[in-house]
């Protein structure tokens, strides 16, 4: 081989790899605000059948739990995305000056529900408030709460934590507890052996886009692609 043609090909392959190194796919982590479930299965889908991918993203999920949300993350810079709950930490976000913005929602209708037992005076969704505890995640409780106690009277003080285990719920028929009307309601149905009183919160006037993803005004000024 001459010089001249190791040259070009040398050069060849360095044009080559900085092309490959160019058109990388980028990485970016994403938080979800639980453990995987049949609400977030559309995000992991797009990681398996290659839809984020074909957008140029490397896209690690990082999952939540019962230990605490992963939102803090965000704001300090360490993860570019967060599943939020719903709109309410965003006007908070605004409120408190903190540059967090929501850039697409799951879901168009709330799908929260309040839950309560048969036959135990808490038929009414205006008779939840007098029920002896409600069941309630921290998210819940700084946000729809919130809301109960303002537009229906609800004691914010009767609220006890959620530990996504529906054995407190059942064990205390006087007790009401959240969930989404895809998840828990069919965790009660099966282990209580009963069918629980649904209350979606968006038929009260809950009215709130939900499954939100959130972002730092600082990724969308200078990755506004992603």
């Amino acid at each position: 081989m001459s010089n001249g043609l190791r040259i070009s090909v040398a050069v060849a392959a360095i044009v080559a790899g900085s092309a490959t190194t160019a058109f990388a796919n980028e990485a970016v982590t994403f938080g979800t605000n639980w453990l995987a479930e049949p609400e977030h299965g559309g995000y992991y889908q797009a990681v398996a059948d290659g839809t984020y991918a074909a957008c140029g993203l490397d896209v690690t999920i990082m999952q939540g739990g019962p230990q605490g949300s992963l939102r803090p993350l965000l704001l300090a810079g360490k993860i570019q995305f967060y599943m939020g709950g719903n709109l309410l930490s965003a006007f908070d976000a605004v409120q408190q000056n903190i540059p967090m913005r929501v850039v697409a929602a799951s879901f168009q209708k709330e799908p929260q529900v309040l839950m309560s037992q048969p036959g135990q005076g808490l038929d009414k969704f205006e008779d939840l408030k007098n029920a002896e505890q409600y069941i309630l995640s921290d998210e819940g409780a700084q946000t729809y709460l919130l809301w109960l106690a303002t537009d229906y009277g609800f004691d914010v003080g009767k609220r006890v934590p959620y530990t996504f285990n529906p054995a407190p719920f059942i064990a205390n028929p006087k007790s009401i507890q959240q969930g989404y009307v895809t998840s828990e309601p069919l965790a009660v149905e099966r282990e209580g052996k009963f069918k629980p009183n649904l209350f979606l919160l968006a038929d009260n006037g809950f009215n709130t886009y939900a499954t939100t993803i959130e972002a730092m005004q600082d990724t969308i000024d200078k990755k506004p692609e992603w």
